[in-house]
């Protein structure tokens, strides 16, 4: 947890108005988290803090890599991963989160920021997890896998379906 306090942003002493921070995520941040999907990493997140008297706008911008298996042919890449989110952190009695609303209490002095940034990274990932590794050199896509896949691509154009077979014939008429 000794990582997770580098995300903390004090915003009792803090001005009003809109305040940048860079952070860079590697495996050690995601180490924090229990079940993380994301492992090795490489990305950036710059966050625009906007203190405002009365609540707070998290403007945050990711950019990078993770490590993750390829979906066609089962390789390891480097997935580029890319988003722009916002957050709104609002003062009030209770504590809550409701969609991107954040509610926390009026005495708050410090904000760890670092579990929205988690969920955003982990938001920016794509469920297909493909990509062109064309531009790679070497290209880290098994050639077994992707020659089976080819192979079996060209099968099915060549194979006749019976049941089109007779559907076709049905439509000369």
């Amino acid at each position: 947890m000794a990582t997770l306090n580098n995300f903390s942003i004090p915003v009792r002493g803090l001005k009003s108005g809109v305040h940048q921070y860079n952070f860079h995520l590697d495996s050690t941040f995601f180490a924090e988290f229990s079940k993380a999907p994301i492992g090795e990493s490489d990305v950036n997140v710059q966050l625009d803090f906007d203190k405002r008297p009365d609540m707070f706008v998290l403007d945050l911008d990711v950019q990078g890599t993770v490590k993750a298996e390829c979906d066609r042919c089962l390789a390891d890449i480097n997935l580029p991963i890319e988003g722009q989110y916002q957050l709104i952190i609002k003062l009030s009695d209770h504590e809550s989160e409701v969609d991107e609303v954040v509610y926390l209490p009026a005495e708050t002095t410090v904000i760890n920021v670092a579990k929205y940034i988690y969920e955003f990274v982990g938001l920016s990932v794509p469920m297909i997890k493909t990509y062109d590794c064309q531009n790679d050199t070497p290209p880290p896509c098994d050639p077994a896998v992707l020659a089976r896949l080819a192979k079996e691509e060209e099968e099915k154009k060549t194979t006749n379906n019976p049941i089109w077979d007779e559907l076709n014939k049905l439509s000369g008429n």
